[in-house]
């Protein structure tokens, strides 16, 4: 088949390496895929297995986002709303000129294009939702245009031909607000089939030696992109605590990001540079050594309708996890048995500082444990399918019971995709 994407992300973090890894599935199965986007794919969003960047919008890209960030919010949700007008033209024209089987589309804030272009073409129309961004832009950043943006994603949701979300708990909240009850369907994120073939302890010893680890230290580490929600300093926190420093913990955190800054000076403030080193960005070739030199693989808040890669990446390479036990957290993980789950509190996306931190400590005083959770974790992913291309396979299936429908939308229910 051939597929159109569209996207309106301009991230290099995990969405742009979700953007990549599920066009990359879609081509390894013999499928073509002409991507539409606002701006080109950076360097961790390459489209295709050859490293090609796919192109989007140019110039136009970069002009809004400087002027958008200049302007009020109410003025930068209508630059949203405007894009419409640019990505229904693009999309139009590019179905003409690339005829695709379907329309797959990421879901942005504001953008109804995609469905527009595909419902002119009568071609079937797949919305992936990682986030209810109606709900957290208005919690987190605040809408000017709430209820038009909340309209645009319960229409979108609903009129989609099929909707993908990554979690349960997204599921239930898209139906809270409105969308039909078993229109969406749960598919989490996943991992390139053979990922942490490469986490050898011979890899792992090696990253450890250029980062000048002791060899007899336990290392707990983090890889990913430094926000301030992900609670990093609370890591920071325990690092600096007289039984990990008992236990001869040394904390690693791989990548770069806004919180960067305020994790050096709490390092700093705290004495830990002998004991947490930061190490910067970890290019994608070199993860899967950067995950073997970990003894404890450590995610210490979640957004909590999201499916964190980050956990994904950690089970395939068989570490040891210590991740907070909140709803979307537990359809990977188990606690006991392919982790130790902290308590969530209050806030599920926020765990408590000395559960974390004693939940750290067991694992380090306890190899057994670790091996034993680290290989129950990686046979998960491949017991529960939890592959790139095994979601490409699952959106197939989607698009060919949309298909069978002639004329109109068809509502795919969850039977046919098996769930995390």
């Amino acid at each position: 088949m051939k597929i159109l994407y569209h996207h309106r992300t301009r991230a290099g973090d995990a969405q742009g390496i979700h953007i990549a890894e599920i066009q990359r599935a879609f081509r390894l199965r013999g499928h073509e895929v002409v991507e539409v986007a606002l701006v080109e794919a950076g360097a961790e969003a390459r489209a295709d297995a050859e490293g090609g960047a796919a192109r989007g919008f140019g110039g136009l890209a970069g002009l809004a986002a400087r002027a958008a960030a200049r302007l009020p919010r109410a003025a930068r949700e209508a630059m949203e709303l405007a894009y419409n007008a640019v990505a229904y033209r693009r999309l139009v024209a590019a179905i003409r000129r690339h005829r695709p089987d379907f329309v797959y589309e990421r879901y942005a804030a504001n953008t109804f294009a995609g469905l527009a272009a595909a419902r002119r073409s009568r071609l079937p129309f797949v919305l992936e939702v990682n986030s209810p961004l109606a709900r957290e832009k208005a919690e987190h950043d605040g809408l000017a245009f709430r209820r038009p943006t909340a309209a645009i994603e319960r229409r979108l949701c609903a009129g989609a031909d099929a909707t993908i979300a990554v979690t349960g708990v997204l599921a239930r909240i898209l139906e809270a607000d409105g969308v039909p009850a078993g229109k969406v369907t749960v598919m989490p994120n996943g991992v390139r089939r053979g990922f942490g073939d490469g986490a050898t302890a011979a890899a792992g010893a090696a990253f450890r030696h250029a980062l000048g680890l002791p060899p007899e230290a336990v290392v707990a580490g983090f890889v990913g992109w430094f926000r301030a929600w992900h609670g990093l300093e609370r890591l920071l926190d325990a690092a600096a605590s007289p039984e990990w420093r008992a236990a001869g913990i040394h904390l690693v955190l791989a990548g770069d990001g806004p919180a960067m800054p305020a994790l050096r000076e709490r390092r700093a403030a705290l004495g830990l540079a002998d004991r947490v080193t930061l190490c910067g960005a970890v290019p994608r070739a070199d993860l899967e050594a950067a995950l073997a030199a970990f003894d404890v693989a450590v995610q210490p808040a979640v957004t909590p309708w999201a499916c964190p890669m980050k956990i994904l990446e950690y089970m395939a390479a068989g570490r040891a996890i210590v991740a907070p036990g909140s709803d979307n957290v537990r359809e990977l993980l188990a606690d006991g048995a392919t982790a130790l789950l902290c308590p969530a509190g209050e806030n599920p996306a926020m765990p408590e500082t000395i559960d974390l931190q004693a939940a750290v400590l067991r694992l380090a005083r306890d190899p057994g444990l670790r091996r034993r959770l680290g290989g129950a974790a990686r046979r998960q992913v491949e017991d529960a399918g939890l592959y790139w291309e095994e979601n490409a396979r699952r959106v197939e299936e989607l698009v060919m019971s949309a298909r069978d429908v002639q004329g109109t939308a068809a509502v795919v229910r969850t039977r046919e995709v098996t769930t995390c």
